[in-house]
């Protein structure tokens, strides 16, 4: 039985702000509804109207209508989620439950609450485990073809793919993320859904949704399509794949997501406007933030070693297509490291693909337009720019050409950013 220490109501969240040093697992910020205080601190438990949340140790209960609206939605989800189910053992075959019918195949609409979703199980997850969900929110809503939009991903990653169908522009915020929120709610209880793996994407106004879901929601990253954060939507502790149109009129407001996020982020750009770009972006997206989530984790383990199978034999692949895309993934795992299993082979990929100087090239570019969506787009503005450039963006183009002129695809987004954005 856990003992509940209560402070004096007049004093309640200035008492806990007392106390927000170290926490342990999965500590979050709540908001006081009626002062603004925020606290930092874990979730317990939810009874009734009453929420229990830890700060080093302590543990303290509050009225769940003291929260912020964004709080009370996050609780909707873990107050309600199922305990976790035991770990299987050999000694205990029947604690493994059968994989389920809809693997496979893109579900839905699934109704939660009044709210619907769409799902697509990957047939790359092995029974009785558990996989991280991407939650897609559209800026027109979500329908099938999103999800499909998703699987190339969610296989190689063995991840859940979803997405809301009624989030979308024209609403708002809370009115979204309550879709949102029943949507992870009924995933979670009625899908292999791992609770402590939460990621969520979308387009326009339905990737602000998405940073602003990962954050009320306890979301880990957010894969990010033509769009940005507001300022209090990045955590240090979050990963963040973020992608935009050469001449996108939010170009300036995904280059100033990613200059506050850089040490947890990288950057992409197509070189169309304000549209998602190509299809294999979303695959990229959810490989990289899979490779990273291991990597925080310092996990070395049988599914991660099978993850890196895939995702060596999507990289083969992508060589036929693509070699200079398929030399930055190879830069990129030999960089963050693989298991012991694939060390040699990712070291061979690596520097076959590298003898080639336009593979070596685009992998330079990606990093040259990375340091340029921090150091100059990011300073230009935070917001929406339409049919806007400056003679120093077109200057910084010219002269990353200079060295790109021959860079497969960083050549062409570097032309195409030259002009003004799209209106």
């Amino acid at each position: 039985m856990r003992l509940v220490t209560s402070p004096p109501r007049f004093g309640l969240f200035a008492a806990l702000l007392m106390f927000a040093g170290n926490l342990h697992a999965a500590p979050r910020e709540w908001t006081d509804q009626a002062s603004g205080k925020k606290i930092t601190a874990e979730f317990v438990s939810l009874q009734g109207d009453q929420v229990t949340l830890s700060i080093n140790g302590k543990e303290y209960k509050l009225p769940v209508a003291r929260l912020s609206s964004d709080d009370q939605a996050y609780l909707k989800i873990v107050g309600d989620a199922p305990a976790p189910a035991p770990e299987p053992t050999m000694a205990s075959p029947e604690a493994t439950p059968a994989a389920p019918a809809a693997k496979a195949k893109v579900m839905g609409p699934i109704d939660a609450e009044g709210s619907h979703y769409y799902y697509y199980i990957p047939s790359t997850l092995p029974p009785g485990d558990k996989a991280p969900v991407l939650l897609y929110s559209g800026s027109g809503g979500g329908d099938a073809n999103t999800v499909k939009g998703m699987v190339e991903g969610a296989e190689i990653c063995g991840w859940i793919a979803a997405c809301s169908v009624e989030s979308k522009n024209g609403q708002d915020y809370p009115v979204n993320l309550a879709h949102i929120s029943r949507a992870a709610k009924a995933l979670i209880a009625n899908q292999p859904v791992d609770p402590a793996a939460l990621y969520f994407s979308g387009n326009s106004g339905g990737a602000r949704m998405a940073f602003h879901a990962n954050k009320n929601l306890n979301g880990k990253g957010v894969l990010a399509y033509i769009a940005g954060a507001e300022d209090d939507e990045i955590s240090r502790s979050h990963r963040y794949f973020i992608i935009s149109g050469a001449t996108d009129y939010n170009r300036y407001d995904t280059a100033t997501t990613f200059a506050d996020a850089r040490k947890n982020s990288v950057y992409r750009m197509h070189t169309e406007g304000h549209a998602n770009g190509p299809s294999w972006l979303m695959a990229e997206g959810m490989v990289w933030l899979q490779s990273m989530a291991y990597v925080d984790a310092k996990e070395m383990s049988p599914r991660r070693e099978a993850f890196e199978g895939r995702a060596i034999e999507w990289i083969e692949k992508t060589k036929a297509t693509a070699p200079y895309r398929a030399a930055w993934w190879a830069r990129h795992f030999k960089t963050i490291g693989v298991s012991p299993k694939y060390t040699a082979k990712v070291a061979a990929m690596d520097a076959e693909l590298s003898a080639a100087p336009e593979n070596v090239a685009y992998i330079k570019g990606i990093t040259d337009i990375e340091d340029f969506a921090e150091a100059v787009l990011a300073k230009v503005s935070s917001g929406s720019l339409k049919g806007h450039t400056t003679p120093e963006i077109q200057k910084k183009c010219d002269k990353m050409l200079a060295d790109h002129a021959e860079t497969p695809w960083i050549k062409d987004v570097l032309t195409a950013m030259k002009n003004k954005t799209g209106g």
